[in-house]
């Protein structure tokens, strides 16, 4: 009889433990699972905090998951990358998203704003190969497709741009940024009607978009070198691209505005890049102007010039490319400066 009791009693303990442990089980379950929950909610409103620039709201609703159970996910380091990318604070907000895609490695939004740093730091070959890999893991986003592709721009990688940018367009038809930008990769292979295309599309739909605008002057004077038509495309002469004043200057040479030429020459012409023909066709413009001693000053400064800048003219290039570039980005959030 006693060993009977004995174990009778053993095996309420041994059931009174197994419950214990199985509660434990659940509760550990039930608390991961609300935490999950709750993050993503959270997540969700920071996100769009910080596109529509509440940044405030952004700062109030991260308060919200300081706990320890918050911190195993990758979405907790996502986010907190995200409100460092809006600070502008890179090296952080890297560490952060690397971080979450080492928890998480199909983590797209982490991927693709780990290649917005890149850029933002002027380092387009680290950004086209994050991007390349956002794009495996969301093969269907146009945006990727489209930044990829203006990574590829920037690097000159002409027709691996072009191949990413159709992408862009095969996602997404009437995306005028990427009609723009393959317009400049057409443009850039002198494949001129090409371009034309592209930038008619882009008008006909926008007939107000400045930078199609300006691009379709440009390719109007390659095609048919008629100044006066590719002015009529002129909309503001202090948004144009280097490439596209020195085309503009030489549409107002030939109308005899030598001033509105020698506005749009100048930073060209004293720029490290400007080749003979430009500096050149700036003294013209000088000595039409009667400048004459701002002639004589020109022309010392050219011959001052160190022969040897093809790798300042270069770098010069590429800052001046990559400040084009992150004003045509597809920025997915505000930034707080």
């Amino acid at each position: 009889m006693k060993t009977k009791q004995t174990l009778f009693f053993s095996l309420i303990i041994l059931f009174v433990s197994f419950s214990s442990l199985t509660a434990d089980s659940d509760d550990a379950e039930s608390i991961e699972i609300n935490a999950k929950i709750e993050i993503e909610k959270v997540s969700r409103n920071i996100i769009n905090a910080l596109r529509y620039g509440k940044f405030g709201l952004a700062d109030a609703e991260w308060k919200k998951i300081q706990t320890d159970v918050f911190k195993t996910f990758a979405e907790y380091d996502y986010l907190n990358g995200s409100l460092l990318y809006s600070r502008m604070e890179w090296q952080e907000a890297k560490e952060n998203l690397n971080r979450a895609l080492k928890k998480e490695p199909n983590h797209e939004a982490a991927s693709f704003l780990l290649g917005m740093i890149y850029a933002q730091e002027d380092s387009w070959s680290e950004a086209k190969e994050t991007w390349l890999e956002t794009n495996q893991i969301s093969p269907y986003n146009p945006f990727y497709h489209y930044n990829l592709g203006l990574a590829y721009f920037i690097l000159k990688e002409y027709n691996n741009a072009i191949s990413s940018l159709n992408k862009s367009l095969e996602y997404k038809a009437n995306y005028n940024e990427a009609k723009l930008i393959l317009a400049k990769t057409y443009l850039e292979l002198n494949q001129v009607e090409k371009a034309k295309a592209e930038l008619s599309s882009i008008l006909e739909q926008d007939p107000k978009h400045m930078q199609a605008s300006h691009l379709m002057g440009r390719v109007i004077y390659l095609l048919e070198k008629d100044p006066k038509k590719s002015l009529t495309y002129l909309k503001n002469p202090r948004a144009l691209g280097w490439r596209e004043k020195k085309v503009y200057a030489r549409c107002y040479f030939e109308m005899r505005k030598w001033r509105e030429a020698e506005n749009l020459l100048r930073p060209i012409a004293y720029s490290p890049f400007a080749d003979e023909y430009d500096q050149s066709f700036y003294l013209n413009l000088l000595l039409n102007l009667g400048f004459d001693e701002r002639a004589n000053d020109f022309f010392h400064f050219i011959q001052k010039q160190s022969q040897n800048e093809s790798k300042i003219a270069e770098a010069y290039r590429m800052l001046l490319s990559s400040r084009e570039g992150k004003d045509l980005l597809y920025h997915y959030f505000k930034l707080r400066y």
